[in-house]
């Protein structure tokens, strides 16, 4: 119980290190910051290492380009997709919450095209699939009996090169699938779910704390209104019978 806890957490401690390390970094890191953390599940990892590798790598490419606020809110959508397709959920349900999410980034996509904002839609677009593939990797992710930890040395060209910052969010990605399997093996394996929506709150809440990041106001509005879509949608899953 106190193992699983404290892989609580670091998971948490982590999320806030990592996405603080991002923005030190102004979105500029190397796919191989982010194909670390693929690369140290691959070789048990089957399938869904590889989508993690995609969705990651996808992700990154244009994460430079894109503002910070941004990029970070998207990963609200993992406990949407969660609850759309949960199987107690039905397809109403999943259409009303896929709604929400398409009006909020659409939104945001035509102030980009407008130049109200900064970015570009087509690489929104990017980032919106490759957080979906990384939600579909998940979903399947199964636990890892070994790890290669190999990839973590390539850290240290990172580190040499003057990208501290980037090695740091690598470190703290692989820290953080260390945890998640650790809790999903742990006596709390049932907490490990519910991540999906801790983690990606905890990530841009730092991003609002956090005094030198700037997150735009409709940025600010769509993340508190997909959040909300996702608490909507948890609420409804609920059995009625379960209830005292």
């Amino acid at each position: 119980m106190l193992y699983a806890a404290l892989l609580v957490v670091v998971s948490i401690m982590l999320t806030v290190v990592g996405v603080s390390a991002l923005g030190q970094s102004q979105g500029e890191l190397p796919a191989l910051a982010l194909a670390i953390p693929a690369l140290w599940l691959l070789p048990q990892g089957g399938v869904s290492a590889w989508l993690l590798l995609i969705g990651l790598g996808s992700y990154g490419v244009v994460l430079q380009d894109q503002p910070l606020a941004l990029s970070i809110s998207l990963f609200m959508m993992l406990p949407v997709f969660a609850v759309s397709f949960s199987p107690k959920g039905s397809w109403q349900l999943a259409t009303l919450l896929i709604s929400i999410v398409l009006a909020m980034d659409i939104g945001l996509m035509a102030l980009q095209g407008e130049g109200k904002l900064i970015g570009s839609p087509a690489h929104t677009i990017v980032q919106i699939i490759a957080v979906l593939v990384i939600w579909v990797a998940v979903r399947s992710w199964r636990p890892v009996n070994g790890n290669t930890w190999w990839p973590l040395f390539l850290v240290f060209p990172l580190w040499v090169g003057g990208m501290e910052y980037a090695a740091l969010v690598a470190l703290c990605i692989t820290g953080l699938i260390a945890s998640l399997q650790g809790m999903q093996k742990s006596q709390l394996k049932d907490l490990a779910p519910r991540m999906i929506w801790i983690l990606p709150a905890i990530g841009f809440a730092t991003l609002v704390l956090t005094p030198w990041l700037d997150v735009p106001n409709p940025v600010l509005v769509s993340w508190l209104l997909i959040l909300g879509g996702a608490l909507l949608g948890e609420y409804l899953l609920e059995d009625p019978e379960e209830e005292v």
